[in-house]
C-alpha cells in the first residue's frame, strides 16, 4: 500500500496550513488554513468573492493538485483552533463528502465562524478530545496527542496505519509549565519512538532560531515586570494579544487584578474564542471582567473606559495592526477611548513573520508613539518549537522520514539541515516540499 504525501498548503509560507495524505486507496486532509497576509486585505469583501478569486489571491491553499483525489478522501482532520489551520473550512470543505475530525475547542471555534451553518450541513463534525482517537476506516486510525502551543487543545496529530504511524506535528511546544492544561503528552510520543514511526511531518517556523523555546509562564513573569513593576498609577493601560491566546489573556487578567484594576476585553474575535473557552470551563472571565464584542457598537462604555482609564486593563484586538480591529480604531480615534501622553501599550505578542503584517504593526506603532503612548514589545514567548525543540521530537520518536511543513524555504532549509546533523539525508529521508508538490514516503 502506498503512501503519498501531497504539499497543498504552508510549504512556501507560515500559514495556509493543508496537507494530503494518500493512503492506497484512501486518503486524509490534514488542516484546512488561510494564509493572514493574503486574506486580511480581503475581507471587507470576503461574503462577495467567488472561492476561486481566494485561492488566486493565495489566502486559501489551492486544491487542485489533489482533485483527482476528491473522492478518495475519507476525513478532514483540524489539528487546532487558529485560522491558520482552520479557516479555509468554509470554502473548501464541502468539496469533500466526509466527516470534519478536530478537538472540542476547536468544534466550538468553527461553529462561532460557521454564521450560515453551511460547515455542520455539509460536513459532520466529531468531537475528538486530545490523547484519544477515532477509526477513520478499517486501515486508518487518527490520534490527537495533546500538545502544548499558544490556544487551547492544541494536537499532534498521528495517523495510525497497519505498517506504522505518521506524525504531524504542526505547531507545539515543550512547555512543561502551561498556564492552561497540561503539558505536551512526551509519553505518548515516547511510545511512538518505540513503534514504526514512517515519518514526521513537523513545525518550521522558529527552525532558525537556536534555542528552546521558553514556557508560557516565563511571558507571565514579563508581564508582572512591566505592569506591575513600572509607574503606572494614573494612567491608561491597554494590553493586546492575539484574540486566541486564552492562557496569555489570563495571565493579563490575573496581572490586572493584583494591581486592583477591572478587566475589560473589547473585540469580536476576543469575545468569540473567549466565549469557547468559558463554555469548555477552561476560564471563567465572565464574572469579574467586561466582554464588549464591538468597539463600534459601544460608545458609552468606551467613553467611560477613557473618562477612568486608570481604574481598568483594556484588553484590544489588533495586536498585529489589522486596520479595523479595536487597537486601530483607538490609535485612529475612531471610537471615544483614545490613547492620551504616557499611557502603557501593551504588545503581548510576537508579529507574524509576513510582509503585509509586519507593515501594519510598524504603522500602528507610528501612530501611537505620536499620540505618546509608551510602548512595550515583544512581551511575548512563542507556541512554536524552535530549533532545540525539532531536534528532540525527532530524537524521541525516531521517524524514517522527515517532512518539514509551515514556513518559505528558509525555515524549511532549517530543519533539513538540523535532520543532517542528525543523519538524515536530503532527498532520500529528508523531503523539502512546496506548494502543489508530492513525495512517496511509503511503499508496502
Amino acid at each position: 500500500m502506498d503512501i503519498t504525501l501531497h504539499a497543498v498548503g504552508g510549504y512556501e509560507e507560515v500559514g495556509r496550513n493543508m496537507t494530503c495524505l494518500e493512503i492506497g486507496k484512501e486518503a486524509v486532509i490534514l488542516d484546512m488554513g488561510i494564509y493572514l497576509d493574503r486574506y486580511v486585505p480581503l475581507q471587507d469583501n470576503l461574503d462577495q468573492l467567488p472561492v476561486q478569486k481566494l485561492i488566486h489571491e493565495d489566502a486559501i491553499p489551492d486544491p487542485h493538485p489533489i482533485g483527482k483525489l476528491r473522492k478518495k478522501v475519507k476525513a478532514i482532520i483540524l489539528s487546532h483552533a487558529h485560522l491558520d489551520h482552520i479557516g479555509a473550512v468554509r470554502w473548501l470543505a464541502s468539496y469533500y463528502k466526509c466527516p470534519i475530525l478536530t478537538t472540542p475547542y476547536a468544534t466550538e471555534i468553527l461553529r462561532n465562524m460557521d454564521e450560515g451553518n453551511s460547515i455542520m450541513e455539509n460536513n459532520k463534525v466529531v468531537s475528538i478530545s486530545p490523547n484519544s482517537s477515532y477509526r477513520v476506516s478499517d486501515t486508518i486510525e487518527v490520534e490527537f496527542i495533546l500538545a502544548t502551543h499558544s490556544i487551547i487543545q492544541a494536537a499532534m496529530v498521528n495517523i495510525i496505519l497497519p505498517q506504522g504511524n505518521i506524525l504531524y506535528s504542526l505547531d507545539y511546544k515543550f512547555d512543561n509549565q502551561p498556564i492552561i492544561g497540561q503539558p505536551t503528552n512526551k509519553r505518548r510520543l515516547r511510545q511512538l519512538g518505540k513503534e514504526n514511526t514512517i515519518a514526521l511531518i513537523v513545525d518550521s517556523t522558529n527552525a532558525e532560531q537556536e534555542t528552546k523555546t521558553y514556557s508560557e509562564s516565563v511571558a507571565r513573569e514579563m508581564l508582572r515586570d512591566v505592569l506591575l513593576g513600572m509607574e503606572t498609577k494614573g494612567h491608561g493601560i491597554v494590553v493586546t494579544t492575539f484574540s486566541s491566546h486564552t492562557a496569555r489573556q489570563k495571565s493579563i487578567y490575573d496581572v490586572a487584578r493584583e494591581l486592583g484594576r477591572e478587566v475589560v476585553f473589547v473585540g469580536r474575535s476576543l469575545y468569540n474564542y473567549i466565549s469557547a473557552a468559558e463554555k469548555l470551563d477552561f476560564v471563567k472571565f465572565s464574572g469579574n471582567a467586561t466582554i464588549i464584542p464591538s468597539a463600534v457598537r459601544s460608545s458609552k462604555q468606551l467613553k467611560k473606559l477613557h473618562e477612568n482609564r486608570d481604574k481598568y486593563v483594556v484588553v484590544a484586538t489588533g495586536s498585529q495592526g489589522e486596520p479595523k480591529a479595536t487597537l486601530s480604531r483607538i490609535a485612529d480615534e475612531e471610537v471615544p477611548f483614545t490613547i492620551v501622553p504616557e499611557d502603557f501599550v501593551v504588545f503581548a505578542c510576537g508579529v507574524i513573520p509576513t510582509p503585509t503584517i509586519q507593515g501594519n504593526r510598524k504603522i500602528l506603532e507610528h501612530k501611537i508613539h505620536r499620540q505618546q503612548g509608551r510602548i512595550f514589545k515583544d512581551i511575548h514567548v512563542s507556541g512554536h518549537a524552535s530549533r532545540e525543540d525539532i531536534r528532540d521530537l525527532i530524537k524521541i520518536v525516531t521517524p524514517q522520514t522527515i517532512v518539514p511543513a509551515h514556513g518559505d524555504m528558509p525555515k524549511l532549509a532549517s530543519v533539513a539541515a538540523l535532520a543532517a546533523e542528525m543523519d538524515y539525508r536530503l532527498g532520500k529521508e529528508v523531503h523539502l516540499l512546496q506548494n502543489g508538490q508530492s513525495v512517496l514516503i511509503d511503499s508496502v
